[in-house]
């Protein structure tokens, strides 16, 4: 017999998580608050510093900050210019993997639109791939 609810049968096939999702309840995280600049910046997606204000970040920034993970009041799964955004510098999370992926590949992403993969222009030194996955489709990271 199904799982019941009060709107019907549960749904058969929850999904593994979603873009920007922390992917364990582990102890060991690093999440900053961080301003954002230039443009949205979509959850999962990795992103720089802006360079020129202190504690600010964006897409097509300097170096690697962290990647954007859910902010549960946000409406459009993205933070927009000026809002807090939450950065993950240590941890696990999903993301939308942009080319096939296998956990030997090194983490890797296109700085003007933080898209992660593998084979792209910027390594994220020490990050893994925890699952393979299919051209967009969800991955899981680990940043060190």
């Amino acid at each position: 017999m199904p799982i019941q609810d009060a709107f019907g049968a549960a749904v058969a096939v929850m999904p593994l998580g979603l873009p920007g999702m922390v992917a364990e309840g582990q102890q060991v995280k690093d999440v900053a608050s961080k301003r954002v600049t230039t443009a949205v910046i979509p959850f999962g997606r990795a992103v720089g510093r802006d360079g020129v204000v202190q504690d600010t970040v964006r897409l097509g920034g300097t170096g690697f900050e962290g990647i954007a993970i859910v902010g549960k009041s946000r409406l459009n799964d993205e933070y927009v210019v000026g809002e807090m955004a939450a950065i993950l510098r240590k941890g696990t999370v999903w993301v939308t993997a942009t080319t096939a992926v296998a956990t030997s590949d090194a983490v890797t992403f296109t700085a003007a639109t933080g898209v992660i993969g593998a084979g792209l222009a910027v390594t994220i030194a020490g990050a893994k791939f925890e699952t393979t996955a299919a051209i967009n489709t969800l991955v899981r990271v680990y940043l060190p």
